[in-house]
């Protein structure tokens, strides 16, 4: 089944994070998406490659598409691991939407891999990988521990369950690799 999932190439040679990224660039990413999509009906999570660092960004496209996520690791914690913990999350994404700073959605994703990566991380991203979901194949990730603390809302709508986590491959429409 993995190898019926189409992953398409963006070239956005201008978009760097050795300063301040052109948010505008995200129009372009949007436009390949609306094209290609009903974008009411997806959910998009963005990564970058650089936090797999064992992965090139290809071997990393390759586990997305056989694993329908690129949680390949059960002892590798990811960001924000604590605050999250309580909901059992099985991925942070979100639905395809516009942000109201930049015009697009990209760009959004762009300006917070950019501006707010090194909250978490102490250095800024540049996205490489946006995984495209069917948003039917999810419901939202509720909070399961009560007596830990609740993650500030804002975040709370990016939290999510597959449906079927035995098969979460037919969650995954489609994977988009962002090109330098």
């Amino acid at each position: 089944m993995a190898n019926k999932i189409p992953v398409i190439s963006i070239s956005l040679p201008e978009y760097t994070i050795d300063h301040k990224p052109d948010y505008s660039l995200g129009a372009r990413v949007d436009q390949v998406l609306k094209d290609k999509f009903d974008v009411s009906r997806i959910l998009v999570r963005a990564i970058s490659s650089s936090d797999h660092p064992n992965y090139t960004r290809d071997e990393l496209v390759n586990v997305i598409l056989q694993n329908g996520t690129d949680k390949y690791d059960p002892n590798r914690k990811g960001v924000a691991h604590e605050e999250f913990a309580p909901y059992h999350a099985d991925i942070q994404a979100g639905p395809f939407g516009v942000d109201e700073k930049t015009g697009s959605m990209f760009g959004g994703i762009m300006r917070n891999f950019y501006e707010n990566a090194p909250i978490d991380r102490g250095y800024s991203l540049r996205i490489d990988i946006l995984i495209i979901y069917d948003k039917d194949q999810f419901v939202p990730a509720e909070k399961i521990e009560a007596d830990k603390p609740s993650v500030d809302p804002r975040f709370e709508k990016f939290l999510f369950r597959f449906k079927d986590p035995e098969h979460k491959v037919k969650a995954l429409l489609d994977v988009v690799k962002i090109l330098a």
